[in-house]
């Protein structure tokens, strides 16, 4: 029991004791990194370092996002409808979450002459990070479905209002300093879940939130070590794995002060979007996984 409880404390207390030393010796980057200037700077080894930290879990986590959003891949589905499905993923990156959602796509029987054809568009701040997606996007051979723009959530004046039949953001709300700005141009591009004429509901766009959080005292003994290595040894590895240590301690900063699961549905059900201050989101689900340390927040602009 001793020995097992050795091996506990020195699991996490060395990475503890490294967090300690690295924020001595460098200086913490600022909080606003919606600008993707941090990420210009880790954009090569960005899809190393994802893997690494989260064991591969992250392409899980990404899978059940776009599973959920395109309600199991009902969203291609349609008889009346002849218009391409238009997605719109934000903070992009490397483009992981608009390759695999093509995939999803093209693994729901594309012969189907009932199935609408999928443009996606990723938008992220990071220039570097967007030149490695377009070098993913061209091996995979998706040019024709996947267009990436350096664009930032908070300002998509160039999108059109009420074009996009779904959207996803991957871990990248936590970096916009501005969240409520970013979620209304989000809300302002998806198509509006309305009433109709005769008393019912047009179903609008899904919006998928991929997000990390430090897991509460509901989530146990698991959620307690889940929220230790979120806390120093993500942030550590990362730094080492990255070569740029002061960039990727961002993560105890952001994820310290993203909102609690419980605040974050509160403000994406209280936001007043739009010129008469009535758009919002309804947050349909809220998922945890990885022991409560990652959420998926599924929502419809109405």
């Amino acid at each position: 029991m001793r020995s097992t409880a050795k091996i506990i404390v020195f699991i996490f207390g060395l990475p503890v004791l490294a967090s300690i030393i690295l924020n001595f010796i460098y200086e913490k980057p600022p909080r606003d990194h919606g600008k993707g200037t941090m990420f210009d700077i880790i954009a090569n080894r960005y899809d190393f370092i994802n893997r690494a930290l989260a064991l591969n879990m992250d392409i899980g986590w990404r899978k059940t996002m776009i599973a959920e959003v395109t309600s199991h891949g009902k969203l291609f589905d349609s008889i009346e409808d002849t218009s391409s499905v238009k997605v719109l993923d934000l903070a992009t990156g490397t483009a992981d979450v608009a390759i695999l959602f093509v995939k999803e796509y093209l693994n729901t029987n594309i012969q189907d002459s009932n199935k609408r054809n999928i443009e996606i568009l990723g938008v992220d701040p990071s220039i570097n990070m967007i030149t490695v997606g377009r070098e993913k996007v061209f091996k995979e051979n998706l040019i024709e479905q996947i267009t990436l723009d350096l664009g930032d959530a908070r300002d998509l004046k160039d999108l059109s209002t009420n074009f996009f039949d779904a959207a996803t953001m991957s871990f990248g709300i936590r970096n916009v300093p501005e969240k409520e700005q970013a979620l209304c141009e989000i809300h302002r591009v998806l198509k509006k879940e309305v009433a109709d004429d005769v008393g019912g509901r047009t179903s609008g766009a899904k919006f998928g939130i991929l997000e990390f959080s430090e897991p509460g005292e509901e989530a146990g003994v698991m959620g307690a070590g889940a929220k230790l290595f979120i806390r120093y040894i993500v942030p550590v590895l990362g730094a080492i794995l990255s070569g740029a240590p002061r960039e990727y301690m961002h993560l105890q900063n952001s994820i310290e002060d993203f909102p609690s699961p419980k605040d974050f549905v509160a403000l994406m059900e209280g936001l007043s979007c739009g010129k008469e201050g009535k758009g919002r989101f309804r947050v349909d689900d809220l998922i945890q996984l990885n022991f409560g340390s990652v959420q998926l927040y599924l929502a419809t602009p109405i």
